[in-house]
């Protein structure tokens, strides 16, 4: 079945709903049921939902997963068919991009100016949408010849270093479980036997890869149940597939597809603007979203000269609306395009005295004290893990230096030993310079007390790992790096909240071990804003419109509203023109009561200051529906009064679709 669920008509609700259903009517049994979304905070949303219907026993027998944690429950018991090891390790984006620059090192290319996230990214969308070695390449060549030229060598190597130092990255634990399921049928055959219900959120979501195994599982009871809407469809550059929504009958003909076209979210007027852009897609089905809840003040546009006058008008509408409508500061959500946008409403609304969050930045597990401590944690779980050894073989400082390392290198490569063996090889051989030889002892020896220590469970896991801090030195090393006693506090506390986090781990696992904290460490994004506020509720929203999606606020601001922003130029000349207006369709349909516009007449990019042109998108605007104000000339528009929206006894703060 395929439930076509408009924006704010309730999608997450069908699922879980369906899922109390099921353990209701004795149709099956909770261990039966099992429901994917593609976030950590949408899954544990879900399971509280369905802990609230059928109570929180039934709910823990109720698998309800992101298909990458699902894929790391599946491999953590049989990868070894595929030749890895049980205690892999999986890979952060920072770790792929540290061993990648070691491939490229190692193919004699780095007097070549690449950026290895090029190479990342063209090995992900290939991974994603099961593309071989030479489609790689081919894909490459549209960015840039020489990495075609390289592409398919380097794609080769890195899959040896990832495997050489058992660990995979995201991709792999989507791809690996494919292969395992293909290789190893009864593997297949057990999970279709357990899981005779599977149901799917934002379908539209899914790429290739996560195609393919929703099909091996659901192949033989064919209980697929799947909820999304291609108008939402807005992750195509990390390879999620609209065609596997817009072909679900192709793929089951006796499939039935049910359409939720009732928001519950927005006015009528949001929704005409919204329905009347969508319209212009070509590939989508068609569906036209109606609301209850009346019909609203028509959009606001606002044409501004430059970024700068931009951020000063939306604060000022801001302060408009709040004392007009009676609204507060976790009312508003501003929306963009790219994360660079965001700094001139930053200054703009510190300088008006307005709390602000900004969303969507570096997460905590990607902050630097976070990742050096996760990867002390890999190289004791996993001593093959290369780009964790090497991220803190020096971390505090020791004296190992890059000619220590390249010779360990070396025999890593020719005797296919992992960097810590390698660096005991040179110890016992007498191969290490004086220099580093008590760095390099003392290092091993470290490694080595905890994890018998971890294995042998000598202690509780947080306070062995704040041994661990101790016994490195670690906090006395960030004392004497942070540059003022307040960013030594706030690093000091990113540490202390990594064991906090062990220690939360090992009281709610069922069976606690270190590989199983990597995997939630690894699996888990943080969620807090990167700066300027802690509490959404309290603060106006700064976000780009990808982290948006899913989130609904009563007053939504959509900046930058000119060709080459919104939409993107450089996915318009990758031909993704309609991903662009679904982006702008989701933001549109994030406001509950209204929605304004602004459109500068210069942006500055690149450190150059340009004229632009209007997005396409407000010329798919019915004209009836927009009120627009110029304070910066531009052909063609008249002005027309601009008074904020009439205040409304509810005020809703904003809060994710239920």
């Amino acid at each position: 079945m395929l439930t076509l669920a408009g924006a704010g008509s309730g999608k997450t609700r069908v699922i879980t709903r369906r899922v109390a259903y099921l353990v209701a009517s004795g149709l099956a049994a909770p261990e039966n049921i099992l429901a994917v979304t593609f976030t950590n905070k949408a899954a544990g949303e879900m399971r509280e939902r369905v802990a609230e219907l059928i109570g929180r026993d039934a709910a823990a027998r109720t698998l309800v997963s992101t298909f990458h944690s699902f894929c790391v429950r599946v491999l953590r018991r049989e990868i070894t068919a595929l030749g890895y090891r049980s205690n892999f390790t999986i890979s952060s984006e920072s770790d792929a991009r540290t061993l990648l620059r070691r491939v490229l090192d190692d193919l004699g290319a780095q007097h070549e100016r690449f950026d290895p996230g090029l190479f990342l990214s063209a090995i992900s969308l290939a991974k994603n949408t099961g593309k071989s070695l030479d489609q790689a390449a081919d894909g490459a060549a549209g960015k840039d010849e020489k990495y075609a030229q390289y592409m398919q060598e380097v794609f080769s190597r890195y899959d040896s270093a990832l495997r050489a130092a058992n660990s995979l990255d995201f991709d792999d634990l989507l791809s690996l479980t494919l292969r395992l399921w293909k290789e190893h049928p009864d593997s297949l055959a057990a999970l279709r036997r357990r899981f005779r219900y599977v149901m799917v959120d934002e379908y539209q979501d899914t790429n290739k890869v996560q195609y393919e195994l929703l099909i091996a599982l659901a192949g033989g009871h064919r209980n697929l149940f799947v909820v999304g809407d291609d108008d939402q469809s807005i992750y195509g550059w990390r390879g999620a597939d609209v065609r596997n929504i817009l072909g679900f009958e192709k793929d089951f003909p006796d499939a039935r597809v049910i359409t939720m076209d009732q928001n519950y979210r927005s006015t009528e007027t949001i929704l005409a603007a919204a329905n009347h852009v969508i319209a212009h897609n070509t590939a989508r089905r068609p569906k036209n979203l109606w609301s209850a809840l009346g019909k609203g003040r028509k959009l606001d546009h606002f044409v501004v000269a430059d970024e700068e006058e931009e951020a000063r008008a939306a604060v000022e509408w801001l302060a408009n609306i709040r004392e007009k409508a009676g609204a507060k500061p976790g009312d508003f959500a501003i929306l963009y395009r790219s994360n660079l946008q965001s700094r001139p409403f930053e200054i703009a609304l510190r300088r008006a005295g307005v709390p602000y969050a900004v969303y969507g930045g570096q997460e905590f597990f990607e902050r630097a004290e976070v990742k050096d401590i996760l990867s002390y944690l890999k190289i004791i779980a996993n001593p093959r893990d290369e780009a964790a050894f090497l991220r803190v073989v020096n971390m505090p400082r020791r004296g190992i230096g890059d000619a220590v390392l390249h010779h360990a290198h070396e025999i890593c490569r020719t005797e296919g030993k992992s960097l810590g063996m390698a660096l005991a090889a040179m110890l016992e051989r007498g191969a290490a310079p004086k220099a580093a030889e008590l760095g390099m002892r003392r290092f091993l020896s470290i490694l080595a007390h905890f994890r018998k220590r971890f294995r042998e469970r000598d202690g509780a896991m947080g306070a062995i790992l704040r041994d661990l801090v101790a016994e490195i030195g670690y906090l006395e090393e960030l004392q004497r790096t942070s540059r003022t006693p307040e960013q030594y506090e706030v690093r000091r506390e990113s540490v202390e909240a990594v064991v906090n986090a062990a220690a939360l781990y090992e009281a709610d696992a069922e069976h606690p071990s270190l590989s199983g904290f990597l995997d939630t460490s690894s699996l888990n994004g943080g969620d807090k804003p990167e700066r300027g506020g802690e509490k959404r509720q309290d603060a106006v929203s700064l976000m780009t419109i990808h982290s948006a999606k899913g989130l609904e606020f009563p007053f939504v601001f959509i900046v930058g509203m000119e060709e080459g922003t919104l939409p993107h130029d450089r996915s318009v000349k990758e031909g993704g023109l309609e991903e662009e207006r679904r982006l702008f369709y989701v933001a549109l349909t994030r406001g509950q009561r209204h929605v304004t516009l602004f459109e500068a007449v210069m942006r500055t990019v690149r450190g150059k200051e340009k004229t632009t042109k209007p997005s396409r998108f407000l010329a798919e605007l019915p004209p009836d529906l927009v009120i627009t104000q110029i304070r910066a000339a531009r052909a063609g528009l008249e002005a027309a009064p601009a008074d904020p929206p009439p205040p409304r006894k509810r005020k809703p703060g904003p809060r994710r679709q239920r």
